[in-house]
């Protein structure tokens, strides 16, 4: 992942981030009645990254959605467009829900994005959203005890903007958990066969210095 992503909290990134309203004005002219909202698509949108954070923490921190979610982080380089979601879950989220919570992380910041800029296109059972177009995006599920330390994490994966990607599927997360956790199992049992041959040797050994006495 990018590490020189920088948090939203910082004021460097929040500059010239002001919100821009969709409001038509009392004035208006354009025979919209005054306070009804625009739902036009507007080209000179700029996205109000702070409140796209609140936003995006109240979505992925809800427990009662997401009973696995502990903390949800949104990292951004606007000057290069480039996006990072990072949501932190519990330990013990089970294998058949990563590839769930990858999507819903992916697809629901789109989403919610989209309701400050109409032109963005929603995610759908074929799209991931039309965000991606134009910003490039890094993701991640990170287990809450070991989020500092990126090799840990459940799942990760980087596409550039405006790549035609498609997150890893249940079934292929599912091989890459077994291969692992096969890979792990004969790591332990390597050992275990080493100290056991050991211990059947030492008798041998034992007879021989009686044979000799």
């Amino acid at each position: 992942m990018r590490k020189i992503l920088v948090l939203l909290a910082c004021a460097a990134v929040l500059s010239g981030c002001a919100p821009k309203s969709n409001i038509v004005s009392p004035d208006s002219t354009e025979g919209t009645v005054a306070g009804q909202p625009d739902f036009d698509a507007k080209d000179d949108v700029e996205i109000d990254w702070e409140q796209a954070k609140v936003d995006a923490e109240d979505i992925f921190t809800d427990t009662k959605e997401y009973p696995y979610s502990v903390d949800f982080h949104l990292l951004l380089q606007p000057e290069q467009k480039e996006i990072m979601l990072v949501w932190v879950v519990k330990d013990d989220l089970p294998s058949n829900q990563i590839a769930k919570y990858s999507e819903a992380l992916v697809k629901g910041f789109n989403d919610m994005v989209a309701t400050q800029d109409f032109s963005i296109e929603r995610s759908s059972d074929t799209s991931y959203g039309g965000l991606w177009k134009t910003y490039g995006l890094s993701y991640g599920l990170a287990p809450e005890s070991t989020q500092d330390d990126e090799d840990t994490w459940f799942i990760s994966g980087s596409y550039p903007a405006g790549t035609d990607f498609k997150l890893p599927s249940a079934e292929e997360i599912q091989k890459a958990v077994d291969s692992v956790e096969a890979a792990d199992a004969a790591e332990t049992e390597a050992p275990e066969e080493e100290a056991s041959g050991n211990s059947e040797e030492e008798p041998a050994e034992e007879n021989e210095a009686d044979t000799a006495e």
